[in-house]
């Protein structure tokens, strides 16, 4: 049996345009606001040609305050592309395709048809009541509004988009005749030629209803994926008399919306039906209220092409058929925004879960959701996580810094860009950008050189023994005097005792052990190779190899003669052991390296000038790579235990009696690693790093025992290497998300190169001067990252 559809009064009554138009003839030459119909008749002027398309895409606007109130932005259209790629069709009583609210080509022409079975459209789709193209004006039309109107509650400003989805392409499905009415079977039909069509949203301004047909088509149209809104109706009465509506699939529900409305202040409309008690009743017998389903939109004075009082005409509309294409054009954004949303069918529930509570607290009878609100539907819902290149997930607000940068790695440039832009999932699957930058932190106190303290010792204090031997030493008690004895660290803390003591016989054996950072232990390691002059050289720069990624703990070095031209050397430093602290506000200890290096070395006198050596040196890092230190159980984390080995090669070179030159380089090679099962990091190539120097020292240059000493060199730096990264990709067409590993360089984007030069001269036997130059060019090796420094020292004995 057919049921037969008729439009209701409050979405454009004759008698109402009747007397609006009345209202206009006798206002027209006032300013008074109380406008509801528009035409060239009533302004004297055309504004057809004003009627501007297609500007949604490129500068921001002003939007009708209808679509501010379900909170409309620029921001939110651009982010949606303004609904492109979306297809509304409205089953209706057609369209006006060339009206000038509409942009050229935007109506689907091929997409569209009569689809009534129950009476001929002699006009083909084309609208011959105005109902239909209002509708698709208020969900879509492509332009901005040509003047200015204060009507109904809203003050419209001239140059107002009066669309939710510019951009979307409309197709219609005609089954209402002139007089807009129809049945349910011509309704039944236009649903499923809608969904054949591939609508994205299918708008029925009408009457619901609930017969076999009907709820046939529903089911039929969610199976492709097109989402339902329809009217909640004009009576000021409940649904369907609260009828309950049998026969829907779990999908059919979850994509059917339900349209009431509300006036510029977001009370319920005089004339707005409400959800009432019934219920969607599936197949299992499981109820889902029509409340659970019911959205509130505005739906008074709306301003849309009113075909039936001109070409150019607009009218005020009024009834819940306005309110459902702006719930269809919200629709339409998130699809567009978000394409998981049509794959996964959820847009429909994320509109109803985001919306703005009206009337009682939660869903009600009479509000349903509540108000469509555009700005929380567009925020992430629940919490952003982050995949893990494992497949897991991490939640975002569980991340906190993890990683500090430095050494050979710099500032880990290629890592933080991905970082910066990485992709994060809400609730709905919906993807994020997030900046997770923040996490990598560069090591602070390496950043810049700082000037030579006024305490500063250039050397080890030394003591000649009367076999011929001499003792080197330097200890402090964290109060930055040198001191020496049984008592000399006495009760200071553990993390600032540090101390120095090397030991030579006069067969130039040497012993050397420490802890701290009070001299570097290449000191020690350079005095067992070659001797005292290439040792002075090491301890006044920045040594290039391994060991100094493993500095401020225990040190040890032991050389000793293998003939009369050949020396072996070996040496051992790690870093400091934290201390447990129980301050609120104390570093977590991963922030502390746990690294340790071993070398072995080899020099041969070949000449009386010349000294060649070899070394070979092993560094191994429990919660680091190649000085970047991290939290082993968080999201940044390039492993534990990764190892490194080093060959180095170094030439002591006597110029004459007072100049002497030290070459050194270095080539590094870390062993390839797997990444930790909580890391974005899936896996890392091996990595090379090389270093080199070039120091040079100068005696009596302008007096008896100054001593200039120039050096340039680059510390450790990685030349070649990369980590699998997890990265998310997101499927343009279906917005699936993927998560797959990509290979990012470890290579810095600087080259560090330090310069330093420093002359020291005794003013009289009691006192001297130390003067000091230094600039560092990409610090840390971050490039741009430059650093100059200056500074004097002048000591005095007593």
């Amino acid at each position: 049996m057919n049921v037969k559809n008729t439009l209701r009064k409050a979405a454009c009554l004759a008698a109402h345009l009747a007397a609006l138009t009345m209202a206009v003839q006798a206002q027209a030459a006032t300013d008074t606001a109380s406008l509801a119909y528009w035409g060239e008749r009533q302004f004297g002027q055309s504004w057809s040609n004003n009627f501007t398309p297609s500007l949604m895409a490129t500068q921001s606007q002003t939007y009708a305050p209808w679509l501010t109130q379900i909170g409309l932005t620029n921001t939110i259209e651009s982010a949606a592309n303004w609904g492109k790629g979306q297809l509304l069709v409205t089953v209706d009583t057609g369209i006006v395709a060339n009206n000038a609210v509409f942009a050229s080509g935007q109506v689907a022409n091929s997409l569209s048809s009569c689809a009534a079975t129950t009476f001929k459209c002699s006009n083909g789709y084309t609208d011959d009541n105005g109902h239909g193209t209002a509708v698709a004006a208020v969900a879509a039309a492509n332009g901005t509004l040509p003047f200015a109107v204060n009507y109904g509650g809203y003050r419209t400003a001239a140059g107002s988009v009066i669309s939710v989805a510019p951009n979307a392409n409309i197709a219609v499905e005609k089954v209402l005749n002139a007089a807009g009415s129809g049945y349910d079977t011509d309704v039944a039909n236009g649903i499923t030629k809608a969904a054949n069509a591939g609508a994205s949203v299918i708008n029925l301004s009408l009457t619901y209803m609930n017969g076999a047909a009907i709820v046939s088509a529903i089911n039929y149209a969610a199976s492709k994926g097109a989402f339902i809104v329809w009217a909640g109706g004009n009576s000021s009465a409940a649904l369907g008399a609260n009828a309950n509506t049998t026969g829907l699939t779990d999908a059919a529900i979850a994509h059917l919306i339900f349209a009431g409305s509300v006036s510029a202040n977001n009370t319920l409309s005089s004339f707005s039906n409400t959800p009432g008690s019934g219920a969607l009743v599936n197949a299992a017998g499981t109820k889902s209220s029509y409340a659970s389903r019911w959205l509130m939109a505005p739906g008074e004075n709306i301003l849309a092409p009113d075909v039936a009082s001109g070409a150019r005409a607009f009218a005020a509309w009024s009834g819940t058929s306005l309110s459902t294409p702006i719930i269809s054009g919200s629709l339409m954004l998130l699809e567009s925004a978000w394409p998981i949303l049509k794959t996964n069918g959820t847009a429909a529930n994320l509109l109803l879960n985001t919306a703005s509570d009206l009337g009682g607290r939660g869903v009600d009878n009479n509000y349903g959701n509540g108000l469509v609100n555009l700005g929380t539907a567009f925020q992430p819902y629940g919490t952003l996580n982050i995949t893990e290149a494992n497949g897991k997930s991490v939640a975002m607000p569980s991340l906190t810094g993890a990683m500090i940068t430095g050494g050979a790695l710099g500032s880990l440039s290629s890592v933080q860009s991905k970082l910066a832009n990485y992709t994060a999932l809400d609730g709905y699957q919906r993807n994020y950008s997030v900046n997770l930058a923040g996490l990598i932190l560069t090591r602070p106190t390496a950043a810049t050189v700082n000037p030579l303290p006024t305490n500063n010792n250039t050397g080890p204090n030394k003591m000649s023994l009367a076999d011929g031997g001499e003792i080197a030493y330097q200890i402090s008690s964290g109060s930055g005097a040198s001191t020496f004895g049984p008592n000399a660290l006495g009760d200071a803390p553990a993390a600032q005792r540090s101390g120095y003591i090397m030991l030579t016989d006069r067969n130039e054996t040497t012993v050397a052990f420490g802890y701290g950072d009070t001299m570097p232990s290449q000191y020690a390691y350079t005095k067992a190779l070659f001797g005292s002059d290439a040792a002075a050289l090491a301890a006044g720069t920045l040594s290039t190899d391994l060991a100094t990624l493993a500095q401020g703990g225990t040190q040890l070095a032991f050389g000793t003669r293998l003939g009369a031209d050949t020396r072996i050397a070996l040496s051992y430093s790690g870093t400091a052991v934290p201390q447990e602290t129980f301050m609120a506000d104390a570093a977590p200890s991963w922030m502390t390296p746990n690294a340790s290096s071993f070398g072995v070395g080899l020099a041969h006198r070949l000449t009386d000038n010349l000294q060649l050596g070899v070394s070979w040196r092993s560094l191994d890092e429990k919660n680091g790579l190649m000085g970047t230190t991290y939290d082993t159980s968080s999201l940044l984390n390039l492993g534990s235990g990764n190892h490194s080995s080093e060959v180095g090669i170094s030439a002591l070179i006597t110029l004459d009696r007072h100049h002497t030159l030290y070459l050194e380089a270095s080539q590094a090679d870390t062993q390839s690693a797997s990444g930790a099962n909580n890391s974005v990091f899936a896996g890392m190539s091996a990595l090379r790093s090389q270093a080199w120097g070039v120091h040079l020292a100068s005696t009596d240059l302008f007096d008896a025992h100054d001593r200039l000493t120039a050096s340039v060199q680059q510390p450790l730096r990685v030349t070649e290497g990369a980590v699998d990264m997890a990265v998310t990709r997101i499927d343009p067409v279906t917005g699936v998300p993927s998560t797959g590993l990509q290979s990012v360089s470890l290579v810095p984007t600087g080259r560090e190169l330090d310069y330093k030069m420093s002359y020291d001269t005794p003013l009289s036997p009691m006192q001297k001067i130390s003067l000091q130059a230094g600039y560092v060019q990409d610090s840390l090796n971050v490039a741009g990252n430059n650093a100059a420094s200056v500074g004097m020292n002048w000591s005095v004995a007593f």
